[in-house]
C-alpha cells in the first residue's frame, strides 16, 4: 500500500512536470509571444542552474528526511508551474524555471533512491521497472490533457491545476514520512544515494 501511495504521489506531481517540456513552449508562445530562442533560453537557464548548484543540494539532502524532501521539491514545483498562469513579463518566466529546476534536483535523486529502497533486495529491478511507470503514464497522459484545457479553456488554468495536483502530491509525501520515516531502510540507503547522485 505505502508503494502504491508513493507511485500516485509521484504521478501526480510529474503529471505537472511533464509540462514544462511539452505544453510550456506552446503556451508561452500563443499567450505571451515567448519566440522559441526565448523558451530556448529558459531551458538554459534550467540547465545552468543544475551545473552550478546539484553537488551542493546532493551533499545538503543527505542528513534530511527524504519524504519531507519530496514533499519540499514539490512545492517548489508547485511554486514555479503556478507562477506560469500568474506572471506575464520574461524575467518572471525565468525566475519561475529556476524555481522549479531546484525542486527537480530535490526531487528526482531522493525519488529514485526511495524507490529502490521500498523494494526487497530480490525485488529491486521489478520495483524499478513499475516505477518507471510512473514517469511513463505522465508522458502518455499529460500531454493530451495539457492540449484539451489549453483548446477549450482559459490557458491558465493549465498551470493553477498543476499548482493545486503538486500540493496534493506534497501533502501525499508528508503523510508517507509521518508513516514511514522511522524505519531504518528509508534513512541510511537514501542518504548514500542522494549523497552519490
Amino acid at each position: 500500500f505505502a508503494y502504491m501511495a508513493f507511485l500516485i504521489a509521484s504521478i501526480m506531481m510529474l503529471l505537472v512536470y511533464q509540462q514544462a517540456y511539452g505544453s510550456l513552449s506552446v503556451y508561452l508562445r500563443d499567450i505571451h509571444n515567448v519566440d522559441p530562442q526565448g523558451f530556448g533560453f529558459l531551458m538554459t537557464s534550467s540547465a545552468i542552474t543544475v551545473v552550478l548548484f546539484q553537488f551542493s543540494v546532493s551533499r545538503w539532502l543527505r542528513d534530511r528526511a527524504p519524504f519531507l524532501m519530496m514533499a519540499f521539491g514539490t512545492l517548489f514545483y508547485m511554486v514555479g508551474f503556478t507562477m506560469f498562469g500568474i506572471v506575464s513579463v520574461y524575467p518572471l518566466f525565468v525566475t519561475a524555471i529556476v524555481v522549479i529546476t531546484i525542486g527537480e534536483m530535490i526531487v528526482v535523486p531522493v525519488s529514485q533512491g526511495l524507490a529502490a529502497n521500498f523494494a526487497p533486495e530480490d525485488m529491486r529491478g521489478r520495483y524499478m521497472a513499475v516505477f518507471g511507470l510512473s514517469w511513463a503514464i505522465p508522458q502518455t497522459i499529460g500531454p493530451s490533457a495539457a492540449g484539451y484545457i489549453l483548446d477549450n479553456f482559459n490557458p491558465n488554468l493549465l498551470w493553477y491545476l498543476g499548482g493545486a495536483l503538486c500540493a496534493l502530491s506534497a501533502f501525499s509525501y508528508y503523510i508517507l514520512h509521518l508513516r514511514l520515516h522511522k524505519q531504518e531502510r528509508f534513512v541510511h540507503k537514501v542518504e548514500e544515494q542522494t549523497a552519490s547522485a
